[in-house]
């Protein structure tokens, strides 16, 4: 459906997708198959006369969140934040650049020029398995407790919002595979309940809009997954494109609806 937004207030806007490997590919699903990909491609369908500005920032740990918002909405607001929680964060160990957690984009910026300096001097370019200075400081944080996780995102958000007035979307983890062979330390359908739960949790709390991707793929099968693991198949990216698209739209909608 085609929605005519040229009587609004606004001709462009700024969607930030804040995320893991899900928003940008990884074997058998590649970077133009993704939801977010997708998504981005049936919402300048849907609104053909606004211009859109798509960017992806990966979310290493949650405890990087803050300070990435705080940077990016003060030097390059986004619009609507849409932000990936997967289950993961509290099923497994994380080994995490300790500068990272306060400052994301100085250590993203940092190891590009670093890198870039080496393939200078040496020649050669690797820049996806050079390791520089910044990589050995680093710690292993254990799974976060729910509890843990709740806070950490709910004082993100709240630190966001007295900043910038943008949009927030939220987007918890998809369905549990069964027939996953992959084994974390703390590894159920339950705790992927519960991190869902948490998910619609500070939503409601935060009065943030809310994609349910656990919801979105109860209805399919092992479809929807690639191969023994909880990554998404094309067809999985396809069905939570959809819903992206739905609950990006309203907040489009909303803005754009304001004279």
């Amino acid at each position: 459906m085609l929605v005519n937004v040229e009587n609004g207030s606004r001709s462009s806007i700024k969607i930030l997708f804040l995320g893991q490997c899900l928003q940008y590919g990884y074997a058998r699903v590649s970077s133009t198959e993704t939801f977010a990909r997708v998504s981005a491609s049936m919402l300048r369908s849907r609104f053909p006369g606004l211009s859109f500005k798509f960017d992806l920032k990966f979310l290493y740990h949650p405890l990087g969140l803050k300070p990435i918002l705080k940077h990016r909405l003060q030097f390059s607001p986004p619009d609507v934040v849409l932000i990936n929680l997967p289950a993961m964060f509290a099923a497994t160990s994380w080994r995490v650049n300790r500068i990272y957690e306060m400052a994301p984009e100085l250590v993203d910026t940092a190891r590009s020029f670093l890198q870039k300096l080496e393939t200078t001097m040496t020649g050669t370019e690797h820049p996806r398995k050079s390791s520089t200075l910044l990589d050995k400081a680093f710690a292993v944080r254990p799974p976060m407790s729910i509890d843990e996780y709740e806070k950490v995102v709910r004082d993100a958000i709240e630190e966001s919002q007295k900043i910038d007035s943008c949009r927030f979307v939220l987007m918890g983890p998809g369905r549990f595979n069964e027939d996953t062979i992959e084994n974390y330390p703390l590894h159920s359908p339950e705790l992927w309940r519960s991190v869902n739960e948490m998910v619609l949790r500070l939503g409601k709390q935060l009065n943030v809009a809310v994609i349910n991707s656990q919801e979105a793929l109860e209805a399919y099968g092992n479809e929807v997954f690639t191969p023994e693991n909880h990554r998404w198949s094309v067809y999985g990216h396809e069905v939570i494109a959809r819903e992206v698209e739905s609950v990006v739209s309203s907040q489009v909608i909303e803005m754009t609806s304001r004279v």
